[in-house]
């Protein structure tokens, strides 16, 4: 299992929350686990519905993981939604060719709020796309919106001037 801790976007405030979690590869699944800790009161957490492939989740409060191949430039992104909605998506290589990734099926997700936060693990059947144990390169990343409709972006390590979570070399964790 690898610890992780997200940062927020240079110049946007934590406003007191703190991101952290945790990754594991198994031989046909990636299991990964955020946890939110601290002032909640400013996040805006969707309560579960009946869950879903959506997309635009990062238009919300939205957890996502941004995984490839070691060597390789195409890779996918995951989108987990408070409320259960999910997706991934394909890309051919840095923001191209981007299409639903028919392939994953919907993840086991877990949702639990408690006084000290909120967590969330989805466990994500790869199986089918990774053979054997090939190294993958893994970003970690979250949207938070907040009571006034203001995003932040939490990541690994912000590269750029803007938040840009598909930049591969912010896919820091291997995996």
């Amino acid at each position: 299992m690898t610890d992780f801790s997200l940062h927020p976007f240079p110049g946007q405030d934590s406003g007191g929350v703190i991101i952290h979690g945790a990754i594991e590869r198994t031989p046909h699944t990636l299991l990964l686990s955020f946890f939110l800790q601290g002032n909640m009161d400013d996040i805006v957490l969707p309560a579960e519905t009946v869950r879903k492939r959506g997309d635009n989740l990062w238009q919300a409060t939205c957890f996502e993981m941004f995984w490839a191949e070691e060597g390789q430039k195409n890779y996918r992104e995951l989108n987990l939604s408070p409320n259960g909605d999910w997706n991934v998506y394909a890309f051919t290589d840095y923001r191209t060719g981007m299409c639903q990734e028919e392939r994953i099926a919907e993840p086991l997700v877990k949702i639990k709020h408690t006084a000290e936060g909120f967590s969330l693990t989805a466990e994500l059947e790869i199986g089918n796309l990774h053979a054997g144990q090939t190294p993958l390169r893994v970003g970690v990343s979250a949207v938070l919106k907040h009571r006034d409709a203001r995003l932040g972006h939490w990541a690994l390590v912000h590269l750029g001037k803007n938040p840009d979570f598909h930049e591969p070399k912010a896919f820091l964790l291997r995996v």
